[in-house]
């Protein structure tokens, strides 16, 4: 690896590192909600998030999605039912199981979650041409795919 490959990647890093910290923050998640009008504690977004973007899911596939531990998982899904948010219904194919859907409030919220989520991606990149935002989301969704291929084969070993 060059010493000019060696310095981007750590450049790179320290980026995503910057990036995924800023974004994931509970204060960055509940000025979003806020500024969408989404009522709900910011440590349960990322389920919510995560059921608009992948659709029904078991309990425990959220959680090794969003890498946190089944009990957590258990009492964000609790407080998401309360607010009416989630569903939860029987897996066809297990009854001990439920699978959870968002409810029609969840797919709202969520679809005002995203809608956000873009207009705050289309201020960032605002000065940028068309060229340049085409080929930067084009490039992003090739990298996380990679990362995410790495991730499985490393946890699958």
């Amino acid at each position: 690896m060059s010493r000019d490959l060696a310095s981007t990647s750590a450049d790179l890093l320290a980026s995503l590192t910057h990036l995924m910290a800023s974004w994931a923050s509970t204060r960055t998640q509940a000025a979003v909600a806020e500024e969408a009008g989404v009522e709900t504690d910011p440590l349960d977004l990322p389920p919510l998030y995560m059921l608009g973007l992948q659709g029904p899911s078991r309990a425990g596939d959220l959680a090794t999605a969003l890498h946190v531990t089944r009990p957590t998982m258990s009492k964000q899904l609790v407080r998401l039912e309360r607010a009416g948010l989630i569903e939860r219904h029987a897996d066809a194919t297990d009854r001990r199981a439920s699978v959870i859907h968002l409810s029609s409030s969840g797919a709202a919220a969520h679809d005002l979650l995203v809608a956000r989520g873009v207009e705050m991606l289309q201020e960032a990149i605002s000065d940028w041409d068309d060229d340049e935002a085409v080929q930067f989301a084009t490039q992003l969704g090739r990298f996380v795919g990679a990362l995410r291929r790495q991730h499985t084969e490393t946890s699958t070993r």
